[in-house]
């Protein structure tokens, strides 16, 4: 039963505090004031079933705030027309008015309370045996602390953004900057010499050398498509547009060359694809992608293995991708904790999947990540 009520709160943007805050003004303004504060009428039956209407949109405020005000608003006409106690009412409509300042434009503010003023004027407006001065005056004021109050937290909260923003703005150029000074230049200088030693080897002839000929041309295949990698990740931390086909985004399709790579540097790689491959989304796509990317470049690093599986398996609920081996295993020292494995389980983090690491059930190593990915209905 208690599953359902969350589960009911979450659908409607209903938090724990929203729950707290409505059970404390439902209680504390009648309960703990004393008699002799509140003005108007005792509540009866009828008083206690507006007073409770009146303050249950605040359970809804954060998600629909301009709803929640006007029902309340409407609801406190007749409350106070009936000259029930005046005060109890006025935090309730005070928070909404708050919340709808933090929440919408300064435009759907004023005519929220523009709506409000409204509503004080035709209830006042019934005959009341005192004067009304004071009544009108005291919530109109309130009123505008409510709004002002709104204003000034939204304003505050859109300043820290936007210094946040600048920060990380500046933070991502500076690593722009160090990768393409530092590491692009080692990338190009890596892919030259590999691209002219096995150039100068071809040109030989000599059988002797061919092996030591296709690692270099591995090599320099590599380091050219880890170049292309980084020119396209320098133009996103730079805020360029990327040209996808110039340089298409890393996804699924491309762990057949990422097996055809890693076979080529002298560990056996074999990819399965298992259940009806479907287009995932571009987040889930790249992420998998890197996975498998940071569990093979392990095995060629840490493992030495001779051979290695990639798995991939979609069903109805969920995508499963596995990269196993016949290496050592982490009991051997095989695959360290590190930055790979850390930067895996983020990287399944982000896209809400959850990450495996460990000795394979054979023997070796063993990374498996789980995504729900729900099949479109």
């Amino acid at each position: 039963m208690g599953r359902v009520v969350l589960v009911g709160s979450r659908r409607w943007g209903i938090g724990r505090f929203d729950l707290l805050l409505t059970a404390a003004l439902l209680v504390l303004p009648v309960a703990a004031l004393p008699r002799d504060w509140l003005d108007g009428k005792e509540l009866d039956a009828l008083g206690y079933t507006l007073f409770v209407l009146a303050t249950l949109p605040l359970l809804i405020r954060r998600r629909y705030p301009i709803q929640a005000l006007l029902f309340c608003v409407t609801v406190q006409m007749g409350y106070h027309a009936l000259n029930y106690t005046h005060e109890v009412m006025l935090p309730v409509a005070a928070i909404l008015i708050y919340t709808v300042s933090l929440t919408t434009s300064r435009v759907s503010t004023l005519a929220m309370i523009a709506v409000c003023v409204a509503g004080v004027l035709v209830t006042v407006s019934f005959p009341q045996d005192e004067s009304i001065g004071a009544e009108v005056i005291s919530p109109l004021g309130w009123f505008a602390v409510a709004a002002v109050g709104g204003q000034a937290v939204r304003l505050h909260r859109g300043l820290l953004a936007a210094t946040s923003e600048r920060r990380v703005a500046e933070e991502r150029l500076r690593i722009a900057r160090d990768l393409h000074d530092v590491l692009a230049h080692h990338i190009v200088v890596i892919n030259s010499h590999a691209g002219v030693a096995a150039h100068l080897l071809d040109e030989g002839g000599d059988p002797a050398l061919a092996p030591i000929s296709k690692s270099l041309h591995t090599v320099a295949d590599a380091s050219s498509g880890a170049l292309a990698e980084l020119r396209t990740t320098l133009d996103v931390l730079r805020g360029n547009e990327v040209d996808a086909e110039r340089h298409p985004t890393p996804d699924l399709d491309g762990l057949a060359r990422l097996v055809a790579v890693t076979t080529a540097v002298g560990v056996q790689v074999e990819l399965r694809v298992r259940g009806t491959s479907r287009p995932l989304p571009a987040a889930v796509e790249i992420n998998l992608y890197r996975i498998a990317q940071e569990a093979l470049t392990n095995v060629v690093k840490h493992a030495h293995a001779q051979q290695a599986q990639v798995q991939l398996e979609y069903d109805a609920e969920e995508v499963r991708l596995e990269v196993t081996d016949d290496g050592r295993g982490r009991s051997g020292n095989g695959t360290p904790d590190g930055y790979g494995i850390t930067g895996m389980t983020e990287r399944a983090q982000s896209i809400g999947g959850q990450l495996v690491t460990g000795d394979g059930p054979s023997g070796g190593f063993r990374v498996a990540v789980t995504v729900p990915v729900p099949v479109a209905r």
